[in-house]
């Protein structure tokens, strides 16, 4: 048998338990040459949050980063997305299918009305997606002019989705390399992929907002 030296040396080795994740997780991160690539790890068995970004400018508050309040008239890019189930605005989706919350094989995923319930750590490891934008390539409306030193600032939440407590408040994060010598220019969208499942696999929402538009309402919970 170990003494309480042995034990404590191998306690040391061994280090503590990985802390098992709740709810999404959404990470930006700037590459440059004017994109950035977003990093969404959902732990909730729902395939129902999806981010949306906007520029600094078309947000609210000194920094922007505050979306529009209910209720409408917006101005572009904010409008209301009847799919969604909610009331308030959001801006650009985030990649070309829109990136979204995935579930992965074996994991009995979420059905409003199902009998499948909502869990926020259904998946402790994660099943994560990502998605690449080209800023500059803006659309509706096209990107303001960058920063004298070729960077934008931009905005990036998860605002819907079943559970409120499980979505991700705005984040800030600085784009570079958006200044060439004859302007800006596009590169053109890139969309989303996940983790080791296609987009068309168990728990994933092909073309963006389809599933939304038949689930309507019933997919926000808002507890």
């Amino acid at each position: 048998m170990l003494g309480a030296a042995g034990m404590l040396a191998a306690a040391l080795v061994a280090g503590p338990a990985a802390a098992a994740g709740t709810g999404t997780e959404l990470v930006g991160q700037a590459l440059g040459d004017c994109r950035a690539e977003f990093t969404l790890t959902n732990y909730t068995n729902s395939t129902y949050y999806q981010p949306d970004w906007w520029f600094a400018s078309e947000g609210l508050g000194e920094d922007g980063g505050t979306p529009p309040e209910a209720p409408p008239p917006y101005e572009l890019p904010w409008r209301v997305v009847g799919s969604t189930g909610t009331k308030w605005a959001f801006a650009r989706w985030i990649g070309n299918p829109p990136l979204h919350s995935e579930v992965g094989e074996g994991v009995a995923r979420y059905t409003p009305g199902g009998s499948v319930k909502l869990s926020s750590t259904a998946q402790p490891d994660g099943k994560v997606s990502t998605a690449t934008i080209d800023v500059a390539a803006a659309e509706n409306p096209v990107a303001p002019p960058p920063s004298a030193e070729g960077t934008y600032t931009i905005w990036y939440r998860i605002g819907n989705g079943t559970s409120e407590k499980d979505r991700v408040l705005p984040k800030s994060l600085v784009v570079t390399g958006c200044k060439t010598p004859g302007g800006h220019g596009s590169h053109g969208g890139h969309g989303s992929h996940g983790g080791n499942s296609s987009h068309s696999g168990n728990g994933s929402m092909s073309n963006g907002s389809v599933v939304l538009d038949v689930l309507g309402t019933l997919l926000n919970t808002g507890s």
